[in-house]
């Protein structure tokens, strides 16, 4: 403990006695002990107690040049009383003023509160960003242990012993498996008055395209455990406390984790860059990959300011010689890097498959990006640059895509949807069956409308209906592009229009689709070198989800039963099958028909979701039992989701329209982080919404895992008994839907 030398033994007093006055007692304190704090930036320094104020100085660590302030709001609590002190003044500064960090990164600043009792031993300190809890009034900080208790040990090693044994080597055999996988671990100083109790993994299967976010549960003590669904090795993402690291998971097997809270605070300090964590302890077996996937990072082209520079200024192919040169730079590292380091046989082949995927991304990323700013600048000479066959030619190296190792990394998604929407690839869809569908009745320009969905002022006149003499006018290969970067972007809502809008294809076109894939496997080869193999196989069954939907179950069936033999690797058949299965379940010999010809489940495709007993569910239902006896449909959204807010803005006159329907209403559930309560406040009067609920994020990451999804919006349907019937509803389809649900349901 520290004593000024002013103090008194323990009591760290100085009394001055004056003749005609009482007596005064001055208390201070240095580097004050606290229990935990929510903030890497905000510590104290120094408390001085009086009878007239306390004065607290603040020491801010913080980015050069960035700012700190201090509001009204901020206070002192009395931890034995949760009596409240307020704060009086900022001493040299105003409040609210913006205080600048100079080049040390560092600032004191004294803070002046309403007297604290004598009594007082122990006070939180509250701002508008942070919390120091239980600081005290007698004690300075002094070295504590950070060992892992060992009861918690204990808990791992059990728990890590249940564990499958890591894979030997990425094996076409035993690479692909449907287990679970599992992390368990601890945080050194967590305290759930940090004000979580859960993390999120958002993982997916890539090879479907479907969600599994999967939220980690935390216990009081700091102990965290998560069942995550895999179909392969992966390296994938945990957030905890809004800060992220990758790690790497095999299906069956339990990796263990032992993080430190210090360093969470770190990186709330260094906002201005993605924190790299370097003080994670990996247990169990596949500690060893994981330690050894943290030695080695390859060099990367900034994705801000240069990577833009280089598109805005270097032609397709002095671009192209660029990336290379950095690929070539990059495999002498991790070769020297292996020389002089022994390690895995998996770790290597990760590593070298990460060095080519991240050099290909970056290819695709030029022609792709390039569109977006030649609408921003129309007078610069490289951007009107077409790019010729030959940027494409002579990266077979790049592609790793038919590696299982390259699977395996958090870069084979990126490339593999570069892929899928390359040019010479959406060519084919361009002109593939899609030209034989009738006329829709309404324009894509007129659907964006009627569903308010935000576009772009880029894409604008894209949409909009030309004569041929103003089509002629256009450049075709700038037109071309801006369609390309359209399609990716708008991707999801495209599907959405061709479903509400266009016929599927008749079940005697059903040979053109097969064509399409065919055309599509001889370009794969032909332009990019890739021959016919895992990704080939993995982009037709990630498009199936969409493509059964909309062919219908006649034409899918006569292009399932073809496509399939051309499938070469049996799980990723296997998960084409599971697409169907799911899209056109069986139907029993005695199911209704309705409409005289068509079962049920074919007028209205039932997502039913029988929900799990837990907290997630638990909290689900607290909110939607009270409407029992009502139909639901329940929006997941936020005021910092753009389609969120044009949907609800959109669909502000059919609530008006259905508002008391004895039948049916709308729920809409956000959480606090993605919705401020001040714009939560002023949007849900602005739009008039009833039934809205703003939940914590722990509660809202249970919700995403409930459900499985990533994104939002998500909407849920829900009968008249609670009964999830439909667990990912097209709300923009709501007007269609209706009907055929309240006569399911009514």
């Amino acid at each position: 403990m520290k004593i000024n030398s002013y103090s008194l033994t323990f009591l760290i007093f100085f009394l001055a006695l004056s003749p005609g006055n009482s007596q005064t007692a001055v208390q201070f304190i240095d580097d004050p002990a606290y229990e935990v704090t929510t903030s890497g930036i905000t510590y104290i320094s120094r408390i001085e107690r009086t009878p007239e104020e306390t004065r607290v100085t603040i020491h801010s660590k913080f980015i050069p040049g960035w700012w700190v302030n201090f509001t009204k709001d901020t206070y002192l609590r009395d931890v034995a009383t949760d009596e409240k002190y307020k704060i009086k003044e900022v001493i040299g500064a105003e409040f609210d003023e913006k205080l600048w960090t100079p080049e040390s990164g560092e600032q004191f600043t004294e803070l002046i509160f309403e007297p604290l009792p004598l009594s007082t031993q122990k006070i939180d300190y509250v701002d508008g960003e942070s919390t120091i809890y239980g600081v005290s009034l007698t004690e300075s900080a002094s070295e504590t242990s950070n060992e892992v208790p060992v009861e918690v040990m204990n808990w791992l090693e059990e728990e890590l012993a249940k564990s499958d044994p890591a894979l030997e080597s990425f094996d076409p055999d035993t690479f692909f498996s449907r287990k679970m996988g599992r992390v368990v671990g601890y945080i050194k100083g967590y305290d759930p008055r940090l004000g979580f109790e859960t993390g999120m993994i958002y993982i997916g299967n890539e090879l479907t395209r479907e969600e599994y976010p999967t939220v980690i549960e935390i216990a009081p003590d700091g102990r965290f455990e998560a069942e995550i669904p895999l179909v392969q090795p992966v390296e994938t993402y945990m957030v905890i406390a809004d800060e992220g690291f990758t790690f790497y998971l095999e299906p069956g097997t339990t990796l263990g984790l032992v993080l430190d809270w210090e360093e969470f605070l770190l990186a709330d300090r260094y906002r201005d860059r993605r924190y790299e964590f370097e003080s994670i302890e990996y247990l169990g077996p596949l500690a060893q990959i994981n330690e050894e996937l943290q030695t080695f990072k390859p060099e990367r082209f900034d994705y801000g300011k240069d990577f833009t520079n280089m598109i805005k200024t270097l032609p397709p192919l002095d671009f192209k010689a660029e990336v290379l040169k950095q690929y070539y730079t990059n495999e002498e590292k991790l070769a020297a890097h292996l020389s002089k380091n022994t390690l895995s046989q998996k770790a290597q082949d990760l590593y070298r498959a990460y060095v080519k995927l991240i050099s290909s991304t970056d290819l695709f990323d030029y022609v792709s990006n390039r569109t977006y700013y030649k609408t921003q600048d129309t007078t610069n000479a490289v951007l009107k640059m077409e790019v010729p066959d030959s940027y494409y030619q002579a990266i077979q190296d790049l592609l790793p895509v038919n590696d299982l190792g390259a699977l395996a990394t958090d870069q084979y998604k990126v490339l593999i949807n570069r892929l899928e929407f390359a040019e010479p690839l959406q060519e084919v869809d361009r002109n593939s069956s899609r030209a034989k569908y009738r006329q829709s009745e309404k324009t894509l320009q007129e659907y964006f409308e009627e569903e308010g969905i935000l576009l772009e002022d880029k894409f604008k006149e894209l949409l909009k209906p030309l004569t041929e003499d103003e089509a002629s006018k256009l450049d075709a290969l700038e037109r071309r592009q801006l369609s390309d970067e359209f399609n990716e972007k708008y991707f999801v809502e495209l599907q959405n229009f061709s479903k509400k809008y266009t016929e599927p294809l008749p079940k005697d076109k059903a040979p053109i689709e097969l064509e399409k894939w065919k055309q599509k496997d001889s370009l794969l080869f032909n332009i990019f070198g890739i021959e016919k193999g895992l990704a080939s196989d993995i982009i037709k069954v990630r498009s199936l989800k969409f493509w059964f939907d909309f062919w219908g179950k006649e034409t899918s069936e006569l292009v399932w039963t073809n496509l399939k033999k051309d499938i070469g690797n049996p799980f990723l058949r296997a998960e084409g099958q599971r697409m169907y299965d799911q899209t056109y379940p069986q139907v029993s010999d005695n199911e209704e028909l309705v409409d005289g010809d068509l079962p049920a489940s074919e007028i209205f495709k039932e997502n039913t979701l029988v929900l799990p007993e837990g907290k997630g569910t638990a909290a689900f239902r607290k909110i939607t039992d009270s409407f029992k006896g009502k139909i639901l449909f329940v929006d997941f959204w936020a005021t910092s989701c753009g389609p969120c807010v044009a949907t609800i803005k959109h669909m502000k006159e059919t609530r008006k329209k259905f508002k008391d329907n004895p039948d049916f209403e709308f729920v809409f559930i956000t959480d606090e982080s993605q919705s401020p309560q001040k714009t939560y406040d002023k949007f849900i009067a602005d739009q008039e919404l009833e039934n809205v609920y703003r939940v914590d994020q722990s509660t809202y990451h249970r919700f995403r895992d409930l459900f499985s999804f990533n994104g939002i919006p998500q909407y849920i349907v829900l009968d008249k008994a609670g009964n999830v019937v439909d667990a990912d509803f097209q709300m923009y389809a709501f007007d269609f839907e209706l009907p055929k649900i309240l006569k399911k349901y009514k």
